[in-house]
């Protein structure tokens, strides 16, 4: 979904290099057909957006895809958005008190001043719930997750966790993130980069393939730091290094 003010679109970069994908941005509620998949991507203003949102009457839409069997998978606001209710007693990040959320998961979001910025490892905890054996984290239950938390808000509620965080900022933790529904088909997260975890990525559209009844080609791995060593050498032979190195008031 193409909100206003989406956050950290490059979650979905690794979806739009899979020769078996197509992603569309899709900012009304003519644009979204019968996708295999809707994603609600972060937001720097969640209460806003979902405003938005149901202005484009896609709100309605998402739900009924949702009810119709099309999963839906919400990243930091747009999780917060999937909820029952946001709370913003204190103002933070808007004027409203309180906003209905799309009523497609059993959690409410509470805004707090504090902004939560972390990098985390994690695990699928609920890839191995029988009841959700063939849900979009269904094959993933080995799979490592990494990627980084960036949010004001605090999600809590009813229901089974989608992941559990098995290390934030570096130091070992056990705490569960996100929330996924009885059918494994609404999922909400915190974390930001999700898609780019090979394993992740690739058991999802596995799942997506065969409820299709289709095959799912090769997909090729992406080396995250291979790519940022690329940029730094596109940068070391356009820049003085020398010149930056002493501006920043760093020695060689």
């Amino acid at each position: 979904i193409r909100l206003p003010r989406i956050a950290n679109f490059d979650d979905f970069d690794p979806l739009r290099r899979e020769q078996c994908a197509q992603v569309r941005y899709v900012a009304s509620a003519a644009e979204l057909g019968h996708p295999d998949l809707i994603v609600l991507p972060g937001s720097k203003t969640t209460v806003a957006d979902l405003a938005w949102l149901r202005r484009a009457r896609l709100d309605a839409a998402i739900i009924a895809r949702r009810r119709a069997g099309t999963p839906v998978i919400g990243i930091c606001g747009g999780y917060q958005m999937l909820g029952e209710r946001i709370l913003d007693p204190d103002g933070v990040e808007s004027d409203t008190p309180e906003t209905r959320g799309l009523g497609l998961l059993p959690v409410t979001t509470l805004f707090a001043a504090d902004k939560a910025t972390h990098q985390v490892r994690a695990k699928a905890a609920a890839a191995a719930d029988a009841d959700i054996g063939t849900g979009l984290l269904a094959g993933c239950a080995d799979a490592d997750i990494v990627g980084y938390e960036i949010h004001m808000g605090r999600t809590s509620g009813a229901g089974a966790a989608a992941f559990r965080i098995a290390e934030r900022s570096g130091a070992a933790a056990d705490s569960p993130d996100g929330a996924i529904d009885p059918d494994g088909l609404t999922l909400g997260t915190y974390i930001h980069g999700l898609f780019h975890n090979h394993a992740l990525r690739r058991a999802m559209l596995t799942q997506l393939a065969a409820r299709k009844g289709v095959a799912l080609p090769d997909g090729a791995i992406v080396d995250l730091d291979a790519e940022y060593d690329k940029l730094a050498d596109l940068v070391r032979l356009s820049l003085d290094m020398r010149m930056v190195y002493e501006m920043a008031g760093l020695g060689r």
